[in-house]
């Protein structure tokens, strides 16, 4: 069965609000009017009802609703399309949506072509610029039913000043793994120095209660940091004005992870950041 969005469609929506606007006319009308773009409008119709974008009025015409005469002002294209995204989600719940927990990447390899065609064309399926990254934490925040997504944004600028930390250390920029998929066991990859080029993988763990707060480390992130050569986690206290950094190393993290014992076995630890007060630093 088609997907119910794709680049086509989407478009054939966006010329749809505009003869909308300027025409409202019957639900049947509008069905048969044709091409809209490269797609029949019976399609077109349905999709733009689907999303919420256009609605019987009480003469009995297919008119923009609220929701569709904001999407109609966006002035850029791409901006239309990430909101298409959006309110196909809030709409149908679409099973590839779960991917967006798991980082970029697994939405645009596991989706529906036709899905993964609009997140390219919406400027989506690469790039680091905020309103990208906010958009994938917005969508993996839906995925996992969240509304509130202040926590996600206090991690993405620890990644953030990590990025930009490493880059002035190493001469050269660092890489985003945890942007395009969180299952890799660290966040950035970066180089050991300025002279050696050999991979750093960086664990990267923020918090705007300062030494009172606290931090969660998975088996996963655990058993990953011990099969790399080298490994650091970054600590970010972000109470104050400057941003204080901590950097750990494996020996360091070791001193607080838990032993298997018996038939038991440790998931997840939650260390307190004031352990490792004395090596914080503002950068």
């Amino acid at each position: 069965m088609s997907e119910a969005l794709s680049p086509g469609i989407a478009y054939g929506c966006f010329e749809l609000l505009d003869v909308l606007d300027a025409t409202p006319m019957p639900l049947g009308a509008a069905r048969s009017l044709g091409k809209l773009g490269v797609v029949s409008s019976d399609r077109v119709t349905t999709c733009a009802q689907l999303l919420g974008w256009t609605e019987i009025n009480d003469a009995g015409l297919l008119v923009p609703t609220v929701r569709g005469q904001s999407i109609r002002a966006m002035p850029r294209t791409e901006e239309r399309l990430r909101e298409a995204l959006l309110d196909l989600v809030d709409a149908t719940d679409p099973p590839w949506i779960q991917g967006a927990r798991f980082g970029r990447r697994h939405v645009l390899q596991y989706s529906p072509p036709e899905i993964a065609q609009v997140c390219r064309e919406a400027g989506l399926a690469t790039g680091l610029v905020p309103e990208v990254v906010a958009f994938w934490d917005l969508l993996a925040a839906r995925a996992r039913g969240l509304h509130d997504v202040r926590l996600n944004e206090t991690g993405r600028q620890g990644e953030r000043l990590t990025l930009q930390y490493e880059e002035r250390r190493t001469g050269k920029p660092a890489r985003w793994i945890a942007l395009d998929s969180n299952a890799d066991g660290y966040d950035v990859l970066s180089s050991v120095s300025d002279s050696d080029g050999a991979p750093l993988c960086i664990e990267v763990k923020a918090s705007r209660a300062g030494l009172t707060g606290d931090f969660y480390v998975t088996r996963n992130e655990w058993d990953t940091a011990q099969d790399l050569l080298n490994f650091a986690v970054h600590l970010w206290d972000l109470s104050a004005s400057y941003p204080r950094l901590a950097v750990v190393d494996i020996q360091g993290l070791a001193a607080h992870v838990p032993q298997d014992k018996g038939e038991g076995r440790w998931e997840s630890v939650c260390i307190p950041f004031s352990s490792f007060a004395a090596v914080f630093v503002v950068v």
